[in-house]
């Protein structure tokens, strides 16, 4: 039942998220197409954006009893909302990006909350748990950078539109494989179910449960950085006088290292506590930000980001098992968007920053990036408040 509970995940997680990923791009090349290259940072602010309100639709999934019912109609929502924006898109601009924002809610149960549901399905044991969330830190990675690819590569042999329609059918093949997920396993009857969560008291558990408290500080502090990374590697070439385009070989080597170190924490899981293993998440993050001080050059920049993107990735599987850990029973949906939506709050506000501070130079905002997981990392170390773990 595990083995196939794990195998409907990854196929149905890797197809969803895909098809997530992929839609910004996929979205921007089809509005230049159509003439509407001026409206593309509208369209694409259209499915992140209502990733903030992930919340609302978390607590529909954690008072569902059959939840996969629950995380297919998003699935199956996105991929209709999906299709009626690019088919809408040559006829009104603002018919199209309304239904980018019915994709963009659904959006968050597809990452979030399709998350919070790892636990019924692999159990409370420690190990088995960080196991999981290995893959599924794995799939988050393999979604970023296959789906862009295959829309590129679609619209590039094809037509955008072509290539849009193929990631609604992803995340439509995704809302059919989550549908083989198991269901919850069944309350007993001398045993009271876990009381729905409210939004407000789901939301103030971030900030009073210490546990959760450390998780959402680390989680958003370091995503200011972590989220400009494609700029920083442009930063980092243009300080070395070296051509534009080999930026995007630092954030290959970026995304390499991210779906290595995922691949790897599923044969090794990460050991200890969820607080201990968040901590040490930040302190690789910072470390590898602080090596980004000395690049001289692209192949050590090289290494440099491959190593930011093994710390990357540590930190988020660190992140996705203290928000299983630490989650009370019955907000776990809503704790699991939550942040999710926080930390794509927070890395648009880095992608901003990033954006104009790229004139200092990768060495500059090297630094500012380190001081910035050095404050993290001396917050971690300061509030030791304990809160038991699940």
């Amino acid at each position: 039942m595990r083995a196939r509970g794990l195998t409907a995940y990854f196929i149905g997680a890797c197809l969803l998220r895909g098809a997530d990923a992929a839609a910004i791009i996929g979205i921007v090349l089809a509005a230049r197409r159509a003439g509407a290259g001026d409206a593309t940072g509208v369209l694409a602010a259209c499915i992140t954006l209502p990733h903030l309100a992930g919340p609302v639709a978390a607590q529909l999934l954690d008072r569902a009893r059959a939840k996969q019912l629950v995380l297919a109609a998003a699935g199956l929502l996105y991929a209709v909302a999906l299709t009626g924006a690019v088919l809408l898109l040559p006829v009104s601009i603002v018919a199209a990006a309304g239904a980018l924002i019915i994709a963009g809610f659904a959006g968050p149960l597809l990452t979030g909350g399709l998350s919070s549901q790892l636990t019924a399905i692999v159990g409370t044991t420690e190990r088995s748990r960080l196991r999981a969330q290995g893959m599924d830190a794995f799939t988050y990675g393999v979604s970023a950078t296959a789906g862009p690819a295959v829309v590129a590569v679609i619209a590039s042999t094809s037509t955008p539109t072509a290539a849009i329609l193929a990631a609604a059918g992803a995340a439509a093949g995704g809302a059919i494989a989550v549908l083989f997920l198991p269901r919850a396993v069944p309350v007993p009857i001398d045993t009271e179910p876990p009381a729905p969560v409210g939004l407000r008291a789901a939301l103030g558990m971030l900030v009073h449960l210490p546990g959760l408290r450390r998780t959402t500080i680390a989680t958003a502090v370091t995503a200011i950085p972590l989220g400009a990374a494609p700029l920083l590697a442009l930063a980092t070439v243009d300080s070395l006088g070296s051509p534009a385009a080999s930026s995007a070989v630092l954030t290959s080597a970026y995304g390499a290292g991210n779906l290595a170190i995922s691949a790897l924490l599923i044969v090794v899981p990460l050991r200890g506590g969820a607080d201990r293993l968040v901590r040490v998440g930040v302190i690789t993050v910072l470390a590898a930000f602080a090596a980004g001080l000395a690049i001289f050059s692209v192949p050590v920049g090289i290494v440099t980001f491959a190593l930011l993107g093994i710390a990357t990735g540590l930190l988020f599987t660190a992140s996705l098992a203290a928000r299983a850990a630490f989650s009370p029973s019955g907000a776990e949906a809503q704790i699991f968007v939550s942040m999710a939506g926080i930390k794509v709050a927070f890395s648009s506000t880095g992608t901003a920053i990033a954006g104009t501070l790229l004139p200092l130079g990768g060495t500059t905002m090297f630094t500012i990036a380190t001081a910035l997981t050095l404050v993290t990392l001396a917050y971690l170390l300061a509030d030791r408040r304990p809160q038991p773990s699940r």
